[in-house]
């Protein structure tokens, strides 16, 4: 199993606050756990460190959707190679995925046999970046429709999150599924007592049960009609046609 020392999640003008800041406080709680911050009682295994580090897509302040300001730790730059890579999801992941820059580098960390995680509409970036190939993931409903006509594998019903080691590939849908797809992904790489001690910090134990602890999260309700008005008012949003080449 893929030994993870370092995670970084990125930030980009217009992300979604929840899809950005779950998943980094989440992360930073197994930090304080592997390195024994947090030890609610002696664990048989020596502290480790983990480095969750807040990326920049570009120098500066990141601007998230709802308006608020993050500095980040680092811009994410073509030499950084992190263990875990995560893109989250929010209305800028539209511009993001026709990125070039971000998505040589997102395909530089998945070639060099890294992890790579994202959640909602972030899941589109991937999609862009030609990492997918046939591995099943899941997506906010908003963007299901737009990934299905471009070949991405998203299973009917949705899952909250899918996990699939084997292709290095961890993906969540909209804000609600993140949490626990990030504790999930925690359990799954650092083991089961880290992820009962941070599910316990944040009450997930307590929300969701066994399901934090398996590849594949709790089926999502279908909502057809709403799904398809959501769709129609979203997609060119957060799924922009790809620029025709000239």
């Amino acid at each position: 199993m893929a030994a993870i020392e370092t995670i970084g999640v990125l930030g980009y003008e217009q992300v979604s606050e929840q899809d950005l800041i779950t998943p980094l406080e989440i992360f930073r709680g197994a930090a304080l756990v592997t390195s024994g911050q947090i030890a609610p009682w002696q664990r048989e295994v020596p502290p480790t460190t983990l480095t969750v580090k807040l990326l920049g897509a570009e120098p500066g302040v990141v601007s998230m959707q709802m308006g608020t300001q993050v500095i980040p730790d680092a811009v994410f730059a073509d030499e950084d190679l992190f263990d875990l890579l995560y893109v989250p999801g929010g209305v800028g992941s539209g511009k993001l995925s026709l990125d070039e820059k971000v998505l040589a580098r997102i395909r530089r960390h998945h070639d060099e046999g890294k992890i790579i995680a994202s959640n909602c509409s972030g899941i589109g970036v991937l999609a862009r970046a030609g990492i997918l190939g046939d591995t099943p993931v899941t997506c906010v409903a908003a963007v299901a429709r737009g990934l299905r006509a471009e070949g991405v594998n998203v299973p009917d019903p949705r899952r909250m999150w899918l996990g699939n080691p084997d292709s290095r590939l961890w993906t969540a849908t909209g804000s609600y599924g993140v949490h626990g797809a990030a504790v999930a992904l925690i359990s799954h790489y650092f083991g089961r007592e880290v992820a009962t001690v941070v599910s316990m910090m944040f009450d997930t134990l307590g929300g969701l049960g066994e399901a934090i602890f398996e590849l594949t999260g709790p089926e999502f309700f279908q909502h057809a009609d709403l799904e398809t008005t959501f769709q129609d008012y979203f997609e060119a949003m957060l799924l922009p046609a790809k620029p025709v080449l000239a």
